[in-house]
């Protein structure tokens, strides 16, 4: 009788833990992630995420102390992938009107690097956006950068451009000015990660990464790159550069398809 109130016992509480799985607990993102889809690049992107947090772990970058950071922006496998595929969900549908280029800087510099890409629905504000996934954002930035950005991790500036601008950057056109982000907004803790998304730039093939110059108003430092033979040509770092864009471009294009 012993034995038989125990097995009993056993298979309630197998039950009862079976009803709190990762799906029971998440329902909504669950329901995103099977309307949205895995394309093979977002699969080939999940793996470098992965490569990309090892890689740092064998490094021993710490992120610890700082302000609270909300469970879903912390650095973890789960919202990376909950935020990229937001983020491809948002720009499939509103295009790149929507979207906005992100660049991080150590503030004690002149060089912005190119970090990622955000997206966000009609109704939220871009500052909003940003400043709800800062704590992501800026990790990425220092696990991306760690020689450049990790040193001034908790300090790091967030800079935007236009959705798809990075071009025109490396093109140093004088019309193009970034745009600084706050870390802290009034009713970004309101906004729903759903409605916004973040999707992290990875490097591949040992790619230098792409960054740029400006100046403190967040204009180009270098004068605007001519394609005609009597004005400046672009230099071979900048048409390093400018490939960069470019490959990075089709990867994303034939990902997409």
């Amino acid at each position: 009788m012993a034995s038989t109130a125990l097995i009993t016992l056993l298979l309630c509480l197998l039950a009862l833990a079976d009803s709190f799985s990762t799906f029971q607990l998440f329902p909504a993102q669950c329901n995103l992630a099977k309307k949205v889809g895995r394309s093979p690049f977002y699969q080939l992107a999940a793996n470098k995420w992965d490569m990309l947090i090892d890689e740092d772990e064998d490094e021993d970058l710490q992120f610890d102390g700082g302000p609270p950071v909300p469970r879903d922006m912390k650095y973890n496998m789960f919202n990376i992938q909950r935020q990229r595929e937001n983020f491809e969900s948002i720009k499939s549908v509103a295009g790149k009107d929507l979207t906005n280029d992100v660049y991080a800087r150590d503030p004690e510099t002149s060089t912005f690097w190119f970090v990622g890409k955000v997206a966000r629905v009609s109704d939220i504000p871009l500052e909003k956006a940003i400043a709800r996934q800062w704590p992501m954002i800026e990790e990425h930035s220092c696990r991306l950068r760690p020689a450049e950005l990790y040193p001034k991790w908790g300090k790091l500036q967030l800079w935007t451009a236009p959705g798809d601008s990075e071009l025109d950057v490396a093109y140093c056109k004088p019309e193009l000015q970034f745009v600084p982000m706050s870390r802290d907004v009034d009713g970004a803790s309101d906004v729903r990660n759903v409605e916004i998304g973040f999707a992290g730039e990875l490097y591949e093939n040992d790619e230098e990464g792409f960054r740029t110059e400006r100046t403190e108003d967040g204009l180009a430092v270098k004068p605007e790159i001519q394609s005609t033979a009597e004005q400046r040509q672009p230099t071979e770092a900048e048409l390093d550069d400018m490939m960069e864009m470019l490959n990075a471009q089709v990867a994303a294009d034939d990902g997409n398809q």
